[in-house]
């Protein structure tokens, strides 16, 4: 006899026993004074339990044996008291002894990491004829019984039972089985509830012998589950609850609806009192408390890297280079990643689209082409890319290109600010890529130490500010200040008359960059045309000292900005207050 026999005795065997534990009084929590809740009544039934169906497996789905196994999986993290599952365990339909004894250990080798109790009943696919019926005889155990836990009768019963009549059909059940019900039915009058559990929903089917154990089930409190046609459906008769419940991992025609029922899916019972709560679960949605550890994103973090070999060099007509892809798949699914690149003139890149992928345990590397016009390299390319997980999206996200390496920017940390003043507004623009008039009508700012102005709370004047981080925090600054603008001010000492690459990061809603008095195109608007909030662009120098300033709105008073400049060699020199002319 098989271990998974003595497993399933064993079960059974245990559900039995739960009936006799001593009852327990229930307890309800002891709250303090003012604790926050909202007032519903607490069970008080110490008799409170769950238990879980599970569907058809069989009757087609024979490469779906993943949804049954997640239904396992889910039904553990439930933890219900125990399951049942309403027939078709195997595909069935044979004589032949060898290929039936496969069939079954293949089933009890998914059934078997189940941690709960389980009591199987018979379907036709589990018994199609008389030798598969004493199988199950031999190896299973009864065809049909009945049990009592918690002061409810669960009766388990077989629609296949004509098989012992020796050919000669009389009805689905057979008469001992019929017997068996109502006797079971008898001795146990004051359950609280009966719930009856069988393949084949026979009640929609004339003479097949539901006829007598429905009215031997008279007037007491009971519901009933059946499987076999792989589609959810609930019938009412006699004022009681008749599901027919769609396949677990079986074989049908899915439906995008879910009101007409052809979706996977097994059943969690809880019995509270006399009530009876009947809740339908797609495969799917109960994830275990370690569904998403940190050392899980950890590894998605290096799962993919970027490796950029390419330096812009200004003092040659083009410049060349690559970005190397590396994909290592340490985990347990295939990964598929997609790169594209955004069209750019500029830019030639190749190839601009690629697709690859990594099994679990390979390494897979591969690389792009970059090369542009040193003198005419902007916009930056950017590049989408999305790694699926077994099929699924797992990562997604838009980069950038960046061909200047960080050690040559220097960030301005050291400004002139005047603010904040009134925006002119009252509330926020709808469409965040509106810019306000009267943003737009804002002059271009004057340094005049010896000014006071107007600001939005009072007389207000220039005052000199040294950051300690990279942010210019106007937030901080002008305290969280909204619906208003301010200016920063800063000098850059040129060698001679050169362009420089700068960007600006804006941390505020609106912006615009004037060099020695005049706007710098690309660095207006943010959002509009930039990347992740970063405007690039190009300054054009003069030699001596040039003046930069800064015009910056913001709505909601989370405001501030970040400006660098390029400067390889070291020669430009910065300074926060009006410099004298040499």
């Amino acid at each position: 006899m098989s271990n998974s026999y003595h497993i399933l005795k064993s079960a059974v065997i245990l559900v039995l026993c739960f009936a006799i534990i001593p009852t327990i009084t229930a307890q309800k929590p002891n709250f303090p004074e003012r604790m926050p809740i909202v007032e519903r009544p607490f069970s008080d039934d110490p008799d409170k339990f769950t238990f879980a169906i599970i569907g058809d497996k069989t009757g087609g789905g024979l490469d779906k044996w993943p949804v049954f196994d997640r239904a396992i999986d889910e039904i553990n993290i439930l933890k219900p008291d125990f399951a049942i599952m309403v027939g078709d365990l195997i595909q069935g339909d044979t004589t032949d002894i060898k290929q039936l004894a496969a069939e079954w250990k293949e089933f009890w080798d998914h059934q078997s990491d189940l941690i709960v109790p389980f009591l199987p009943l018979p379907g036709n696919h589990d018994i199609t004829n008389r030798v598969m019926y004493d199988y199950w005889e031999k190896h299973i155990g009864l065809t049909y019984s009945a049990f009592t836990y918690k002061n409810c009768l669960f009766l388990l019963l077989n629609t296949e039972e004509w098989h012992t009549n020796s050919g000669e059909w009389t009805n689905w059940f057979g008469e001992k089985q019929i017997e068996y019900v109502k006797s079971q039915l008898a001795q146990h009058k004051d359950v609280r509830h009966t719930f009856v559990l069988l393949h084949r929903p026979l009640w929609l089917q004339k003479h097949s012998g539901w006829e007598e154990i429905e009215a031997a089930l008279g007037e007491r409190a009971y519901t009933v589950f059946a499987g076999h046609y792989h589609r959810l459906t609930l019938h009412t008769r006699n004022d009681r609850r008749y599901f027919v419940l769609g396949a677990t991992g079986g074989g049908f025609t899915p439906q995008a609806v879910r009101e007409y029922g052809a979706f996977d899916h097994y059943s969690l019972v809880t019995v509270d009192d006399e009530e009876v709560n009947v809740a339908i679960i797609e495969p799917g949605n109960i994830h275990p408390a370690d569904l998403s550890t940190a050392a899980f994103k950890n590894t998605v973090s290096n799962l993919l890297k970027f490796e950029q070999d390419f330096n812009l060099n200004r003092y040659q007509s083009s410049s060349r280079g690559n970005l190397e892809v590396k994909l290592e798949n340490t985990l347990e699914k295939l990964l598929k990643v997609e790169i594209v690149f955004d069209p750019n003139q500029a830019w030639q890149i190749s190839p601009n689209q690629l697709s690859f992928e990594a099994k679990p345990g390979q390494t897979t590397k591969t690389s792009v082409t970059l090369s542009v016009a040193s003198d005419n390299y902007l916009p930056f390319p950017i590049y989408k890319y999305s790694v699926l997980y077994g099929g699924e999206q797992l990562l997604s996200s838009r980069q950038l290109i960046h061909p200047i390496p960080r050690e040559h920017m220097r960030v301005l940390k050291n400004w002139m600010l005047l603010g904040p003043f009134d925006l002119g507004i009252q509330k926020a623009p709808t469409d965040s890529n509106d810019v306000p008039q009267s943003f737009l009508e804002i002059p271009a700012p004057k340094l005049n130490l010896e000014k006071t102005y107007q600001g939005k709370a009072g007389e207000i004047s220039w005052q000199e500010h040294k950051a300690e981080s990279d942010n210019i925090k106007l937030r901080d600054i002008f305290g969280n200040a909204e619906l208003t603008y301010s200016y920063a001010m800063s000098y850059i000492k040129s060698p001679d008359t050169r362009s420089v690459f700068a960007q600006i990061r804006w941390g505020g809603n609106l912006g615009r960059i004037y060099l020695n008095g005049v706007e710098i195109s690309g660095a207006a608007i943010p959002g509009k045309h930039l990347y992740s909030w970063w405007a690039h662009f190009e300054l054009p120098l003069k030699e001596g000292w040039n003046t930069l300033s800064i015009l910056s709105g913001d709505y909601n008073g989370y405001w501030d900005f970040r400006m660098e400049i390029a400067d390889p060699t070291k020669a430009l020199e910065f300074g926060v207050m009006p410099p004298s002319e040499n």
